[in-house]
């Protein structure tokens, strides 16, 4: 059952039933909170902690305990071992002269029913939920027993307080003994987790070392509690030692954090150490160290206990998920939160002891400093995240500037010239800001000159040569005068590019928001600008490098255009491939269930539709011949020579001309690239004889010698005058031919004459084999 061995059923039923006990315990036994301290041989009420049924139930301080349970007080367990009052039916106090019987010791207050019955067993429950899924989901390795382990010690010990806080005998022994080995287990599985990514930075021997000290302790404990001898001088220990395990396993996952940060499992020990510091800071620092230093507690356990749910939160994350939140941008904007919550904390703090009328102990301005600055932190947090999910829902669209970047973004793919654009951030910026007339212009830095794409006031003109002039600006500078604001769009040495408004239609200054919106918009508006310019510039450079003679690129960038020209033909094959065939196919099969099951149908309506059927299966062949065009199907699987012959079997269904195609002298083993290329040349000089040579035979020939693959054509058409100029032949395709052979370093020859037929020998280097990605 759930697959476990039975030594984890012995270990999970230990858990399970301590826990029930636990819980019958603190249910059926009311939590007294009644402390007292012998004087003069007599027992006598020192103090009722807060919520307690003493506290509840008026049990006065400075009263002497005449009797619990009818016998002496000294004879009672508690009261002889921890100087307090808990497990008592009933109970007497002398006060003030008069006694007062306590024998109705029933119910808890709610809020110890929820700090030590409710929220403790509740969180055992999710922690066994945790277990289960980390026994399920994690990969059977040592590290996650070890993390099952720690969770289920960790929830135990929580829910133990219930017993402690009663001086129960056994809930004392399993809250100090589950809370002493916690963070040894936890070291160890940090070993074991570790050590299967072969990762060392402590020793091993420490862990053996910690499990060694704790069981003495823990037997120690559990010798004075059985005896009833619980000596004074070994109070301090437990609490002592939880302290120096705590402070180990700090030092132990800083370390390595400190070794290991610029490695890749860095993130995981940021993890650690930031679930480690929420799980145990609260409890070390604001309850454990006061307690022990000054006797005092800023928080009490059970809200110190509660911090606890972080450690399964973050390990459970770690063993159970592959890719991490980024720990570093979270922590930068909780310290931010920090910073800035802790003047309003202060002021909080001050305004609240001014007003209450009694004086305030120190402890409790701690206690108000901390919870102020709690609540501010979780607040701004969970408004970052409202802000960044729900904004776009509560504001009215003409303030999203997200949107409107957008929005501008794609509407400038459109454009292709720096003119366009411009207007296209005009239109924007007045759409969203809700402004007057803008104005677009350049302005030569040397030279009173003003490019303008509309006509601008001469007031505003010279307002510009004023303000303007003896000034340097960067991209995005928004400047704002007297008549209105302008934004930086284009700076350099010689010419200022403005985009300037006469202001907004309320005669508002432009708020934070908006002017972090135009110098974005700006930015981005810049940046196209500049990339058309570089593309102006590569297609003039690349205009130059064509030869005026022979009208041919040069390789590298012939290879390149056909690189690019076949990624798009393969991504339109696709295309077409995936939307619209797939759709075709479906109105064919949607009609062919139309005719065969609609007996309804008149017969002309029958035969019409029967018509429509043939014409869709038409178009459907006609999209599947144009994919495969567009890209070869297989052609990498089959092969150059049997791609050739399956092309060459589709134009002669649909041409008057037969092809004798040969291959015999082919052994030739060529990368992608150049089978490609081949296959492009014959399908280009196929297509010229159908359209344009009214050949009756053509004849082809594949062949590979020594160092070079031979490529022969030849039809009996009707030639052409090869003296012409060589433009005339780019309607015909040779030019695309010559440009691709000579991408790839090949050579083309080619005969003609009118009324004497068309021949052409094409050859190629063979280099090796490679794979080549179009």
């Amino acid at each position: 059952m759930f697959n476990f061995k039975w030594s984890q059923w012995l270990v999970l039923s230990f858990f399970i039933l301590s826990a029930c006990y636990m819980i019958v315990l603190s249910v059926t036994q009311p939590y007294l909170g009644i402390d007292v301290n012998e004087r003069q041989g007599e027992w006598v009420v020192t103090s009722v902690h807060s919520g307690s049924w003493g506290d509840r139930h008026g049990v006065p301080l400075g009263g002497e305990v005449h009797s619990i349970n009818g016998a002496s007080p000294e004879e009672h367990r508690s009261i002889s071992m921890f100087d307090e009052l808990e497990g008592a039916n009933s109970f007497s106090v002398q006060h003030n002269g008069q006694e007062i019987f306590y024998n109705d010791i029933e119910n808890s207050s709610p809020i110890h029913w929820l700090l030590y019955i409710v929220l403790p067993a509740l969180f055992f429950l999710v922690i066994l939920g945790i277990s289960y899924l980390v026994h399920k989901r994690v990969p059977k390795r040592y590290s996650a027993e070890q993390l099952i382990l720690f969770f289920l010690a960790i929830a135990t010990g929580y829910l133990s307080n219930g017993g402690a806080v009663r001086d129960d005998l056994y809930g004392l022994f399993l809250n100090t003994g589950l809370f002493l080995f916690s963070p040894v287990i936890l070291i160890h599985f940090l070993y074991n987790y570790f050590q299967e990514l072969d990762i060392y930075w402590f020793s091993k021997k420490i862990v053996y070392l910690l499990y060694l000290t704790v069981g003495l302790v823990s037997l120690l404990e559990g010798y004075f509690l059985i005896t009833e001898s619980y000596p004074t001088i070994f109070e301090p220990v437990p609490g002592g030692l939880l302290l120096v395990l705590y402070i180990i396993s700090f030092y132990i996952i800083y370390r390595g954090l400190f070794i290991h940060r610029g490695y890749a499992v860095g993130p995981i020990f940021k993890y650690m150490a930031v679930g480690m510091t929420i799980a145990f800071f609260p409890y070390i620092f604001l309850y454990l160290i006061p307690a022990l230093a000054f006797g005092v507690k800023v928080i009490s356990l059970e809200v110190g206990a509660m911090f606890l749910i972080a450690l399964p939160i973050t390990f459970m994350y770690l063993v159970t998920r592959e890719r991490l939140i980024d720990i570093d941008f979270v922590m930068t904007r909780v310290r931010y939160y920090m910073i800035l919550s802790v003047i309003p904390s202060l002021a909080l703090m001050f305004t609240i002891g001014w007003l209450v009328e009694e004086d305030l102990y120190v402890i409790s301005y701690i206690q108000m400093f901390l919870l102020f600055q709690s609540s501010l932190v979780l607040f701004l947090s969970v408004k970052e995240v409202l802000d960044f999910k729900l904004q776009r829902y509560l504001f009215s669209a003409r303030y999203g500037y997200q949107e409107s970047m957008h929005r501008m973004a794609q509407d400038m793919k459109d454009q292709s010239n720096a003119v366009d654009l411009m207007k296209v951030m005009r239109d924007e910026v007045k759409n969203v800001l809700n402004v007057r007339d803008i104005y677009i212009y350049s302005k030569h830095n040397k030279r009173n000159m003003y490019c303008v794409y509309d006509q601008i006031p001469e007031d505003i003109i010279e307002h510009f040569d004023e303000y303007l002039n003896n000034h340097h600006y960067d991209i995005g500078s928004v400047i704002e005068t007297e008549k209105g604001f302008g934004v930086i769009v284009g700076y350099s040495l010689e010419k200022l590019t403005m985009m300037w408004c006469k202001g907004k239609k309320d005669y508002t200054n432009l708020n934070r928001d908006e002017k972090t919106y135009l110098q974005t918009i700006s930015h981005n508006a810049n940046i196209a600008i500049q990339n058309m310019n570089t593309i102006e510039d590569l297609l003039k450079e690349l205009r130059k490098l064509r030869s005026g003679q022979t009208q041919k690129y040069p390789t590298w960038l012939s290879r390149l255009l056909f690189t690019i020209a076949e990624n798009q033909r393969k991504q339109l094959s696709i295309d077409l491939h995936d939307t619209v065939l797939q759709e075709q196919l479906y109105l064919y099969r949607k009609m062919d269930d139309l005719i065969r099951h609609r007996n309804d149908l008149t017969p002309s309506l029958h035969a019409e539709l029967m018509v429509y059927k043939e014409s869709l299966l038409d178009s459907i062949h006609l999209i599947r011949e144009t994919c495969n065009e567009l890209r070869p199907a297989f052609i990498e699987e089959m092969g150059l020579v049997q791609s050739l012959k399956n092309l060459i079997h589709q134009y002669q269904l649909r041409s008057n001309f037969t092809v004798y195609f040969t291959d015999e002298r082919f052994d030739a083993e060529l990368d992608q690239e150049r089978i490609l290329a081949i296959f492009r040349v014959v399908q280009e000089l196929l297509t010229n004889a159908m359209k344009h040579s009214d050949a009756k035979i053509v004849k082809l020939s594949l062949s590979s010698q020594e160092n070079q693959v031979v490529l022969l054509y030849s039809d009996n058409g009707r030639g052409m005058d090869y003296s012409v100029q060589r433009d005339l032949f780019s309607h015909i395709g040779l030019s695309g031919i010559e440009q691709r052979v000579n991408g790839l370093n090949g050579h083309l020859e080619i005969e003609t004459k009118p009324g004497e037929g068309f021949k052409t020998m094409i050859t190629f280097p063979i280099e090796a084999k490679r794979e080549v990605q179009v």
